[in-house]
């Protein structure tokens, strides 16, 4: 007679969870390519933890029938989807932190050892594994969950230097959850562990990440998918984007348009002979900034450089910002400050000193 404890049931039930929710995730009309990639990584890792939770099966119930031939195909093929993890979580982060994602047949150069290892399931032998394959594949989760959280380290410092963040704040919230889960599993799974721990125990951890992956997915909604770019209905070409790049920056360092403090995006964009928003996507995507951040920019680095210049050695500070084109010297001093953790009369004094 077949027999189950509570522990390997709870975790069968967040194995089926899992592929529950990817299958419904992939269902959805007007689906999302990063959603099509996360439900993609839902199914791999339940396959995955599906397999520890037949072996724990199998210890529970030593005399359960079942070939050598069927156990190395389970064993082997649970394994393998190892390899499919890392590089699914990986272009998740990556569709979701990057402007304009499209899957690229590049990318299907992850899967290769998934691939191969997967046809191989039904004759791999255990040492395979033992002596070096476990390891391998640990080792190959943890290097695409790095990039996964560089990606979201670099996008989240961005957003945090830059008021017109294309990613919101409870998308960070749920890709830091992600970073935490995934990490407690690795930590759970790692081989040396078991023995204190238990085999069963990253299948029941599992099992919670689901249920709190489920819980934020239906609280919040539409907030783990990426959100509708600003400029995702533009007809700027890259081709026209990179020309107008080099005509801004080829304007601002010979016309220095940013000392007008009246300067609007309205005003340079007709200066270059083109329109608000193809100016500002070109600015926002080459520079992550906004326009206001990106001209005060420009006007920092003239202070800056009048600052330290001998000919302006008694030049008021007031006169300097209202001659780099700021109308406000609160704003000016709040802005050096905030750029070189100094106010412009200690630039200016250090500076000189040097």
């Amino acid at each position: 007679m077949f027999k189950i404890d509570t522990i390997t049931f709870m975790a069968a039930l967040g194995a089926f969870q899992g592929v529950f929710f990817a299958v419904l995730l992939w269902l959805r009309k007007k689906q999302s390519v990063s959603n099509r990639i996360f439900s993609l990584l839902l199914l791999t890792t339940s396959i995955r933890i599906a397999k520890n939770i037949v072996v724990h099966g199998r210890m529970l119930n030593p005399d359960l029938p079942m070939s050598m031939e069927i156990w190395r195909f389970l064993v082997n093929f649970g394994i393998s989807h190892q390899f499919a993890i890392g590089p699914l979580f990986m272009l998740y982060f990556l569709s979701v932190t990057q402007r304009q994602f499209q899957f690229r047949k590049v990318y299907l150069w992850h899967f290769v050892p998934y691939g191969v290892l997967t046809l191989l399931s039904g004759v791999l032998p255990w040492p395979f594994w033992r002596d070096g394959g476990l390891l391998f594949s640990y080792s190959h989760i943890l290097f695409y969950y790095l990039w996964a959280f560089r990606l979201y380290y670099q996008r989240y410092t961005q957003a945090r230097k830059s008021s017109e963040a294309d990613i919101t704040p409870a998308q960070f919230k749920w890709l830091r959850s992600l970073i935490i889960i995934c990490g407690l599993l690795m930590i759970a799974y790692f081989p040396s562990l078991f023995k204190y721990v238990g085999y069963i125990v990253g299948a029941i951890m599992y099992a919670i990440g689901v249920y709190v992956i489920s819980a934020i997915i239906l609280r919040e909604q539409q907030g783990f998918e990426p959100s509708k770019r600003k400029y995702q209905s533009s007809n700027l070409t890259a081709t026209k984007a990179h020309q107008l790049k080099v005509e801004l920056e080829t304007y601002m360092m010979t016309k220095q348009p940013y000392l007008n403090a009246d300067l609007t995006l309205g005003r340079l964009a007709q200066m270059l002979g083109t329109t608000s928003h193809e100016l500002s996507q070109v600015i926002n995507a080459n520079f992550g900034q906004s326009y206001a951040d990106y001209i005060n920019g420009h006007r920092l680095q003239a202070a800056q450089t009048m600052l330290t210049n001998p000919e302006h050695q008694h030049t008021k500070i007031a006169s300097i910002a209202y001659d780099c084109g700021f109308n406000s010297i609160s704003s000016f001093n709040t802005l050096f400050k905030k750029h070189t953790q100094l106010t412009p009369s200690q630039y200016k004094a250090q500076n000189q000193s040097e």
